[in-house]
């Protein structure tokens, strides 16, 4: 499937969830959770070349280039915030849109978030796409996971 079918398929995903909120009177009917974290790991793997799995406890994937191996926690939104539960080795946020398009929000070393959301006082804690787009400006361009298919929209 390439990059614009892949887009296409959430666009659609997104007006079926908008028809049903129509049809049953839900004002917000979207999808979010797994769905969009799956959606989010899709992406990353298309994007970076990522496997699927990790044996770190809460990373989702794993990029490996020369013998070195990374586990990466790939996180999505909808909603402008993603939610992480403890500092990941890597990070990797995406935005997605009910138009299907999809935003790199961050990409890196997870310490530069996890410093910024680290004082919150719940066991979940979230980064606003504005904390995690000021927490891209920190990582320098050989710190990030190259993009070997660009599937992100500016």
């Amino acid at each position: 499937m390439d990059t614009y079918e892949f887009k296409k398929k959430i666009a659609s995903i997104y007006e079926i969830a908008n028809e049903l909120g129509r049809e049953f009177n839900i004002s917000k009917c979207t999808p979010d959770g797994h769905l969009l974290g799956a959606i989010g790991q899709i992406a990353a793997k298309i994007a970076f070349g990522l496997q699927f799995g990790s044996g770190e406890k809460g990373h989702n994937c794993t990029w490996s280039d020369k013998g070195k191996i990374l586990n990466i926690q790939v996180r999505s939104t909808g909603r402008g915030s993603v939610a992480i539960r403890k500092e990941p080795e890597y990070l990797i946020a995406i935005e997605i849109t009910e138009t299907g398009r999809l935003y790199l929000l961050y990409n890196g070393p997870g310490i530069f978030v996890w410093e910024k959301i680290q004082p919150q006082k719940q066991p979940q804690k979230y980064a606003s796409k504005n904390q995690l787009l000021e927490a891209q400006q920190d990582v320098s361009l050989s710190s990030q996971i190259p993009i070997i298919q660009n599937i992100f929209d500016s």
